[in-house]
């Protein structure tokens, strides 16, 4: 899998197309990547902001792929998104989207909402904002289709006040992303914390591994790791047919004392091109074992990556697994307190009923008096 770079993510963007395939194999590229989760959003936002409106849909649903597929591995995109997600959505609602788009980007709000992507509060606001915004948009259709007089008077914004609202959503994105304790990120605090909050509650997330391990700090996925290892099956060191014909090449030449036995030029003749024949062969297996050589390394190092990573993945889920044990017990000691509280309290006997020789019947206020 290629390396990341800003460009190489710009280029990919340039040429993305409004096809699940394309978007899962960005998608799949960008969750390898995720420790540049910060230039990621950067590079999108930026591309985001620039595309036609015919394209912005088709930016969501990378978004929204990535945010879902990256979920298990660690938290990072969505407390990336979850920065300027109400900066994204004010900007569509800037628009003049068509409805179609507009339905498709509410039941992507409502699948947010569903799954717990987001703080509910950040989903609320913006689901509250898209909401507004599409409200507006069918009144202002219905009222010009109701009258066309030229005496109406436009309720709707100027486009001065259109240009000083886009011009005021142009915050730098730049510095949304590197401030997360200004107050407009507030809410993302929150939204980190809920979120911190699902990861530890929801049993089928992953955990993910810190960032140290040795190279990049990049683990390699195990799909990678395992292609790269089923490589080094067909490596020059593996390939039997070659090793036999180094084995089966004739001692004249690599002997030099068989040069003696040479006593015609076309026995000469003969030995050298065998000799060249050899030689080239020689060659181009060494050269194949110089690479394996390099390969080797590379893996090498890829399984030392991969093995840190499960090493910090372990000593995590060992964390975890105390924490559990410390709740386990606190619960067990509230049921042991509680048993013993119930137990404690006074047997109360049950009163008989009024009727049928139960208790007498409260005096009246007249014979109190007498």
């Amino acid at each position: 899998m290629s390396a990341y770079s800003d460009g190489e993510f710009e280029k990919r963007l340039a040429n993305l197309k409004d096809s699940q395939k394309e978007i899962q194999s960005i998608s799949t590229w960008l969750v390898h990547h995720r420790a540049h989760s910060r230039a990621v959003i950067k590079v999108w936002y930026k591309s985001f902001k620039s595309i036609d409106k015919s394209r912005k849909l088709t930016f969501m649903y990378l978004a929204n792929d990535v945010v879902q597929n990256s979920r298990r591995k660690g938290p990072e995109y969505v407390k990336e998104y979850a920065i300027i997600l109400q900066k994204i959505f004010h900007h569509l609602a800037s628009l003049n989207l068509e409805e179609k788009i507009k339905q498709s980007l509410g039941r992507l709000i409502n699948i947010w909402g569903e799954r717990q992507i987001f703080e509910k509060t950040l989903l609320q606001s913006v689901e509250k904002l898209w909401s507004q915004k599409t409200k507006s948009s069918l009144d202002t259709s219905s009222d010009s289709l109701k009258s066309s007089t030229p005496r109406r008077k436009s309720s709707g914004p100027s486009s001065a006040q259109i240009d000083a609202e886009r011009r005021k959503s142009d915050i730098d994105i730049d510095e949304m992303l590197e401030s997360p304790l200004r107050k407009l990120n507030q809410s993302q605090e929150d939204s980190n914390t809920s979120i911190s909050r699902l990861l530890l509650e929801d049993s089928t997330t992953l955990l993910s591994p810190r960032l140290g391990s040795p190279g990049s700090g990049d683990p390699p996925e195990p799909e990678e790791l395992i292609l790269a290892l089923q490589n080094l099956e067909n490596a020059a060191s593996s390939d039997a047919e070659v090793r036999e014909k180094i084995a089966k090449l004739p001692p004249e030449v690599s002997e030099i004392a068989k040069l003696e036995t040479i006593t015609s030029a076309t026995q000469g003749k003969a030995l050298l091109v065998q000799v060249e024949e050899a030689s080239s062969l020689l060659k181009d297996y060494n050269a194949r074992l110089q690479e394996e050589l390099k390969e080797r390394k590379r893996v090498g190092n890829m399984v030392s990556e991969f093995l840190s990573a499960q090493r910090e993945l372990l000593a995590q889920a060992e964390e975890r697994l105390e924490q559990y044990y410390e709740k386990l017990e606190k619960m067990k000691n509230m049921e042991a307190d509680l048993k013993s509280h119930i137990e404690a309290l006074p047997d109360i006997p049950v009163l008989p009923s009024s009727g049928g020789g139960g208790l007498d019947s409260l005096p009246r206020g007249g014979d109190l008096f007498r």
